[in-house]
Formats: C-alpha cells, structure tokens, sequence
C-alpha cells in the first residue's frame, strides 16, 4: 500500500535513477534529449497560461508542486515576481537549486502541505502532471484544501482519467518486472500508478467551484478561482 513515506523513498530513488524520465516519461529513457526537456516547461507554460486564462504579472507569486528537477518553474519563473517550488524529494530539489533562478525559493514538502507559506499568499497554486501520484484520493483532498488555503488568485492541476489505458496497467506491472535492469523501473508500483478519481469525486473533494478542460489531448485539467 502506497502513503507518504514510501512516495517519498520512491521519488528519492527515481531522482537518481533518471530524474528527466519520470518527470517526463514521453522521451526516450536511455538517451534522453535534455533541450527537448526543458523547452517542453515553456510550452506547457504557454499552454496553461492560455487554457486557464491566467494572465502573469511582475509581482505575481506562483506555486510550483511536485516541481521536480524545475522544469515548469524556471518557465513560471520568467514570468512572475517570485515561485515557490514544493517537492517530496531531497534530491529533485538538489537539482532544481542548480538552475540559479534568483526569484524562485525551493522546498521538501511533506507530501500533502504547503507549509510554510501564509494564507491567501500566492497568486497561482499549480500542479501539474503531479497529483495523479498521490498515494490516495484522502491525501489529494488534502493537497486541494492547501492549495486553496494559500491561493488569493488561482488553482489549477491535471489528473490522469481513467481510460483503456488503466486497465493496461497490469500489463505495464509484468513488462516492469521483464525488463526491470533496462529500462525505467518500478513503474508497476502504487506509487508511480497514483490513483485515478472520477470528475465527480474531484469536484466534491475540491474547496472550490472548478473549470474542467483537457488538455493535451491525455490530461484532465482542473482550474477554479479563490473567490
């Protein structure tokens, strides 16, 4: 069973084992194209600027969860005045650090908190391709409740529908161990399957009213205002 504590050991793993790939799992694993990699956060950024309507200014304070290695932040971070990038790894935030973005402030979440930043503080809480990780629907409420707590703008996230592809996923689980020593590993684990709420439960675990939309043609993608 997957909770905090073990989606914490996994993510630490993945970040030395090949961080861009399980941040990113469309690229190659063994040769992976870093420009692509990083020229993918600005269109993701473009892309989500324009399906929410969220309109960046100087003084703007976003959130980054689930940051990673940065990514969406240093996209965010040409944008705004200041972002603030929440991940559970030690190690993803070691190398987020490295990019040097002057205005972005990086820390270890606990999983389900944003902690320590004050209420109605930030201007845009996002997370994106992150919250379908989360060990249980209980712990995305909880992120959900924090996202709104700390939010005097926006909130927008993606989650993963449940489609054909779900039921891929015992067959994903078997090629996982196949291939266990070439290739991306533990991907047939609960802590990289996540969990795959309906939008209905999404909606009711929400704190506020949201938008629904898809984008990417694979992603469902939440947004609401602080009202």
């Amino acid at each position: 069973m997957a909770d905090l504590k073990t989606s914490r050991e996994f993510w630490e793993q993945k970040a030395t084992e090949n961080a861009a790939w399980y941040i990113s799992s469309y690229g190659s694993y063994h040769d992976r194209d870093m420009d692509g990699f990083w020229q993918s956060g600005n269109a993701i950024w473009e892309d989500l600027k324009r399906e929410t309507g969220y309109t960046p200014k100087p003084g703007d304070v976003v959130v980054d969860i689930g940051c990673g290695i940065g990514r969406l932040t240093r996209a965010i971070a040409g944008d705004v005045g200041h972002v603030h990038g929440f991940d559970i790894s030690r190690n993803m935030l070691e190398e987020a650090r490295k990019l040097g973005l002057p205005n972005a402030t990086f820390y270890e979440t606990e999983g389900n908190s944003l902690r320590p930043l004050p209420d109605s503080s930030c201007d845009l809480v996002l997370a994106y391709n992150v919250l379908q990780h989360m060990p249980s629907t209980a712990v995305l409420g909880e992120y959900l409740r924090e996202m709104a707590r700390v939010s005097r703008g926006m909130i927008a996230f993606t989650l993963s529908p449940r489609d054909w592809k779900t039921h891929l996923l015992p067959l994903l689980r078997l090629r996982s161990w196949i291939r266990d020593g070439n290739g991306p590993r533990g991907i047939h684990k609960r802590e990289w399957t996540g969990i795959r709420p309906g939008k209905d439960e999404v909606h009711a675990l929400s704190p506020l009213p949201l938008h629904f939309s898809v984008l990417h043609g694979d992603k469902w993608l939440f947004y609401g205002q602080v009202r």
